[in-house]
This record gives structure tokens, sequence and C-alpha cells, in this order.
């Protein structure tokens, strides 16, 4: 079986600000407990010649979206279709190596807290803020069909519009619904939500202000990284 390059990938496209501080910090985590893997920052620069050299075919669609958070979704798929190994968004925490969750999986999400798999009355629920993939996975290639297949709507700035036309077309909503209509399920690996998001967005929130509880902690006992939804897209 192929298995998961070890490959770090991690987006921040830098045109509007620089990579802050806190996320410098949650990023040198992956790097920390990864040492035997390489690491690849992606800017803006960086994925517009990948999508040139890699696919061109995709160029107007890329550019096209409506929102650039939908292009910084969609230049993730594009780099595991090619290069495969693991994406990690800079709201995420790593604590400990993921190498385990990967043996035997060559394609893998990350699954979101029940709360939020029942807002949106899904059977399944997950995320692309941690992905790891063999390169050409045949889900990521499904994935990237429907992604590219985008038309752009009308623009609206309506914060309740925009966050669903990001959602359901390069996002969670958008993988939700393809992993659905997958007759190969078994081909894909969801890390449960306790591994990778031991925390919901509320909650996040409370951590993030400098909430502590025995309660929070008991949760970190078999977490290998913690997403921590800082949203900022949206």
């Amino acid at each position: 079986m192929q298995k998961i390059p070890k490959i770090i990938h991690q987006v921040w496209s830098g045109i509007y600000d620089p990579l802050p501080k806190h996320f410098k910090i949650l990023g040198e985590t992956w790097k920390e407990h990864h040492p035997d893997w390489d690491y690849v920052f992606w800017d803006n620069e960086k994925m517009d010649n990948f999508i040139y050299e890699y696919y061109p075919q995709y160029w107007d669609v890329y550019q096209s979206f409506q929102y650039d958070v939908q292009r910084w979704d969609a230049i993730r798929y594009l780099i595991l279709d090619k290069i495969g190994g693991m994406y990690a968004d800079f709201d995420t925490e790593c604590l400990k190596p993921h190498d385990t969750l990967f043996i035997d999986k060559t394609c893998c999400f990350s699954a979101e807290p029940e709360n939020h798999r029942m807002r949106f009355k899904k059977r399944a629920y997950f995320n692309n803020a941690l992905m790891a993939s063999i390169p050409e996975h045949p889900f990521m290639k499904r994935i990237i069909d429907r992604i590219f297949s985008y038309e752009p709507p009308t623009p609206d700035q309506n914060h309740t519009k925009r966050f669903m036309e990001i959602m359901t077309t390069t996002g969670p909503l958008a993988l939700t619904d393809i992993y659905e209509k997958y007759s190969l399920k078994e081909q894909v690996f969801l890390i449960p939500a306790e591994y990778v998001s031991p925390y919901d967005v509320v909650e996040s929130e409370r951590i993030r202000q400098g909430y502590e509880s025995e309660e929070f902690d008991s949760r970190l006992k078999d977490v290998y990284s913690v997403h921590y939804f800082f949203g900022g897209w949206c």
C-alpha cells in the first residue's frame, strides 16, 4: 500500500498581512513533533506558480472564486493531489506526532465535534483544516472535479450567504456532500474528533480567551492536535 508522504503543508497567502505571531507559534508545533517530515510554506506566489505549472486548466476557475478563502481551500486539495502529505491550518496546534494516525491509511480528514454535525443534520461531518493523502487519491480527485465545476453567483456580502457560499462550494459542506455520494467510503478515514477537535467552536473561543478547567484538560489525554476554529475567513 502506498504511504502518505512525510510532508507538512501550510498555507498563508500574505497578500493582506504577514503571518501573525500566534500562527507562527502554532505552525512551529507541527515541525517540532514531526522532525523527520519536510515542511512547505505556501504563500500567494508559490500557490499561483503551482497552478500555472501543474493545473493550468483550472486557472480561470481558481481566479473566478468570489472569495479569497475559496482559493485557499481549493489549492490545498490540488497540493495533496499532486504532492501528497499532510495539510494543517494555522489555527491548529500539534501535540504529538500524527504518524500512527495514518498507518494503513491513504486519505484522511478530521471529523468535527458532534454538535457541529448535528447543526447541519449530517450523518458525517468533517473539515479541511487537517487532511492527509497520498498523491492522486481518487477521493481527492472527486473533490477537485466538484470544486472546479464552480460557477460564480451574483456577488453578495450578506454574512450568512457568504458563509454558506464558502461552505457549500469549497468548504466542509461541499466535502460532506461529496463523501455522502462516494461509493468507496472505506477509502476515506475520518479521524475521530476526540483526536483532532476536542473542543467545539464555542469552547475554542473560551480557551483562546484564557479559560481553563479540569474537564477541558481531561479531553487532551488522547489528542494528537487541536483545531481552535479561529474562523477569520467568515
